[in-house]
């Protein structure tokens, strides 16, 4: 299907801009809870910055869907679909910590259920910086290019990692957490997926690394990572939109740090 590019690019941007603007309005107010879990926290500000992003995409593409994470709306045979989370990090923000993202993704239907992102934005609202890339373009923060890191010592490198939200995902991270940490400079966990590939893609972490991650919390990261230089490696999992994934510079030797990771 042809598709206006330059046009979907603006027109994330524009959706992650105005749902930024809702998020800084209301950041350290008090909150409505929707659902509260052991490990994590839904707010009724998610719905409302997803039916904000919502109605601007479907304001310049009406025939699109939009897959996210509160709800999914739109033509569900259309062959454009916007992969979207709202809030990402939503415990961050529910606590007061200023460390979350609005997380953007256009994908292409290739056929089947098979999707390519073309577009792709993540966007830090309280310290207002913009990653953007889009299929064939350099990947963008604040406009201005940017690469992956050129660090290939495992000793030298920060790795930031995820804990989904089962038993499963998060004692498989803790095995591999307890081998990496005594290879790598640092580990990190920071609460927003979207951010750490983000990260990974300006060189700021080295390695980002997750079980059971979904895909509207890393779709649009994992687009400006590859055009930013780095490598992602993903393995889909039995549940919906659900992945492990390993997303680098390309140059760390990160396999072989999770081989000796294994119990």
């Amino acid at each position: 299907m042809p598709y206006n590019l330059p046009r979907m690019l603006e027109t994330a941007i524009e959706a992650a801009n105005e749902a930024g603007k809702l998020l800084r309005k209301n950041f350290g107010s008090t909150l409505n809870v929707n659902l509260a879990t052991q490990h994590d926290i839904k707010l009724e500000l998610d719905e409302q910055a997803q039916e904000v992003i919502t109605r601007v995409i479907l304001a310049d593409f009406p025939d699109h869907c939009i897959l996210g994470e509160e709800a999914v709306t739109g033509n569900p045979n259309a062959d454009v679909r916007w992969v979207v989370d709202p809030l990402d990090g939503t415990v961050n923000y529910f606590y007061g910590i200023p460390h979350y993202a609005v997380s953007i993704a256009a994908q292409e239907r290739k056929g089947g259920d098979q999707w390519e992102t073309v577009a792709g934005v993540v966007l830090a609202p309280e310290i207002d910086e913009l990653f953007a890339s889009a299929k064939g373009q350099p990947a963008t923060l604040q406009g201005k290019p940017i690469h992956v890191s050129s660090r290939t010592q495992p000793s030298e490198a920060i790795v930031v990692m995820g804990f989904f939200k089962s038993i499963e995902t998060i004692d498989h991270g803790l095995q591999s957490f307890g081998q990496i940490i005594h290879q790598v400079r640092k580990v990190r966990l920071m609460g927003a997926a979207a951010l750490d590939v983000a990260y990974v893609a300006c060189g700021r972490f080295d390695a980002y690394l997750e079980y059971g991650i979904k895909l509207w919390d890393i779709a649009a990261g994992q687009l400006i990572l590859e055009n930013a230089g780095g490598r992602v490696e993903s393995k889909p999992l039995p549940e919906p939109h659900s992945f492990d994934v390993q997303m680098w510079n390309g140059k760390i030797p990160l396999a072989e740090l999770l081989k000796r990771a294994q119990p």
